[in-house]
């Protein structure tokens, strides 16, 4: 009997060393395979960390009240909640170009600023503004992202 006991006992062990075995192969491939995926396909992951391209001037200038909006702005006069700024247009990923378009921005308190912080929207500042059109030259601002040092205005 006692025999027979040691027999099942070291036999259950041989059975969990084994599914531990096969455990373990199996992470090994599968972290090779994420790892194989992941080189592969470097691009998808690049594209995902741009902003939309922002509207153009038409586009802009066609968007119904109440519509979000994507623009970007250098900014020419700061008042309490709100700024004075003109639309650019983009000329490639860090070159924009003024449109002639002045624009009333309304800015409060509480707006998320990304890349920086409420203190660097001030005159000159160049921004990427996510935004509500109010008016054919208004607009709400939800967010805003700081691209002064990544951008040229041509």
């Amino acid at each position: 009997m006692k025999l027979l006991r040691i027999e099942v006992i070291s036999r259950g062990r041989r059975l969990a060393n084994a599914a531990g075995l096969i455990y373990r192969r199996v992470m090994k491939a599968l972290s090779f395979f994420l790892v194989l995926t992941a080189a592969a396909f470097p691009v998808a992951a690049s594209a995902q960390m741009h902003a939309p391209p922002p509207m153009s001037k038409g586009q802009f200038e066609s968007t119904p009240a109440g519509s979000p909006v994507q623009i970007v702005v250098r900014v020419t006069a700061l008042q309490r909640e709100a700024f004075a700024a003109d639309l650019l247009a983009q000329v490639d990923a860090s070159h924009y170009k003024p449109t002639g378009t002045h624009l009333n921005l309304y800015f409060p308190a509480q707006t998320p600023v990304l890349m920086g912080s409420a203190g660097d929207v001030k005159p000159g500042a160049v921004l990427y503004v996510y935004a509500v059109a109010t008016s054919r030259d208004r607009a709400d601002v939800k967010k805003i992202v700081v691209v002064t040092p990544y951008a040229t205005v041509l």
